[in-house]
């Protein structure tokens, strides 16, 4: 609580464990994520899945971590080697949390390392049941003031449902999510995403999406952009946008009206003239277009 308000963290970071995947991924998936750095240089996390780095060429060996202070070094400066090389725990979050006045904290990831295109369905759904157990262990150390929005494995929608029930019932999880990007040839108002978001929706659960920049795909600005001011300023809202104007000309909340979704650090200043356009189309034919009106908000 500060200033007599109780404050919520509904966008919180925090520096991973660089054990994480050996921790808690299944045995029989642990020998395909890799640690890799690339020649002669020194990257915080350089995550390799399947022998592809996670994080996109243009941020490894542009160094987007040195020009924002952001390297190994800097951050043992900054936080220590240990809290560096074990990553905030949930004890020590909830102290920081404590000085700071915030009462509770939500963070989303793994940020890279399962939304890789073409990623084994079944390793995706290993990565998400493992960050979940992770994300238990931040909520038990903290005493519950640490949370996690759990990923939902898009790449086989029947493991993303198995994995969305079984973060309900047996972890306690009530929000998910995914990144706003062009998944496997789909945006997220495909309907092959349908019983996703009918499930959350019948949980009663939340769906948020959550742009990271430098994913080792395409993302907007990152066939055009290869300084981290100008990849970073238009990654995370157009990213975002996109998402949003998918999943309203596709019907996605007209199918599942009591869906609540959040698209998280993506400012709002482009929203209603993205919705504004849309409706301006509706002129369009719509057997030439999507099939269906979109409905006035």
């Amino acid at each position: 609580m500060r200033d007599g308000f109780r404050v919520f963290d509904a966008d919180a970071h925090v520096v991973y464990p660089t054990d994480l995947w050996d921790r808690f991924l299944d045995e029989r998936h642990r020998h395909r994520i890799g640690r890799r750095n690339p020649a002669g240089l020194e990257h915080y996390n350089p995550v390799t899945v399947d022998g592809r780095w996670s994080q996109h060429p243009t941020s490894l060996y542009g160094q987007f971590q040195q020009a924002i202070n952001w390297t190994a070094q800097d951050m043992i400066a900054k936080y220590g080697e240990d809290i560096v090389m074990n990553g905030f725990t949930g004890d020590r979050v909830a102290r920081a949390l404590e000085l700071e006045g915030v009462d509770l904290m939500v963070v989303y990831g793994p940020e890279y390392d399962m939304w890789l295109d073409g990623i084994d369905p079944e390793l995706q759904a290993a990565m998400a049941r493992a960050y979940n157990h992770w994300s238990e262990e931040m909520r038990e150390q903290s005493d519950g003031r640490v949370l996690a929005s759990a990923p939902v494995p898009l790449n086989d929608v029947s493991r993303a449902i198995e994995e969305v029930q079984y973060a309900y019932n047996h972890l306690g999880t009530r929000c998910f999510w995914a990144r706003p990007d062009y998944f496997n040839h789909r945006n997220l108002g495909d309907r092959y995403y349908d019983p996703i978001y009918e499930l959350i929706q019948e949980l009663d659960c939340a769906f948020a999406t959550h742009e990271y920049m430098g994913l080792n795909a395409a993302t907007a600005g990152s066939d055009r952009f290869t300084t981290f001011t100008e990849w970073h300023t238009v990654v995370h809202p157009h990213e975002a946008q996109y998402a949003l104007l998918s999943m309203i000309v596709h019907g996605v909340f007209e199918r599942f009206p009591r869906l609540r979704v959040a698209y998280m650090e993506a400012g709002c200043a482009a929203s209603d003239r993205r919705a504004s356009r849309a409706r301006r189309r509706q002129r369009v034919p719509r057997a030439h277009d999507v099939g269906h009106r979109v409905l006035p908000p």
